[in-house]
């Protein structure tokens, strides 16, 4: 059974419509923003995936025209 502390305040959930079978990424990251600025859970550390997400952006940049998927 799920707790209370793990459940989202229900402004969250609708604005992130959380409780769609197709959330995405998207929502979940900015849900967990909200939930870290809102201060009465353990926040939420973004820093590793924010530095991986750079590197692998700047890996793929040059590969974007290459490979055609813009023109």
């Amino acid at each position: 059974m799920r707790g209370i502390s793990a459940t989202d305040v229900r402004s969250v959930r609708d604005t992130y419509q959380l409780n769609r079978a197709d959330v995405g990424w998207y929502q979940i990251r900015h849900a967990l923003k909200a939930r870290n600025q809102s201060g009465d859970k353990i926040p939420v550390d973004f820093k590793a995936f924010e530095s991986a997400y750079a590197a692998l952006s700047e890996k793929l940049r040059p590969q974007v025209f290459a490979l055609g998927f813009l023109r």
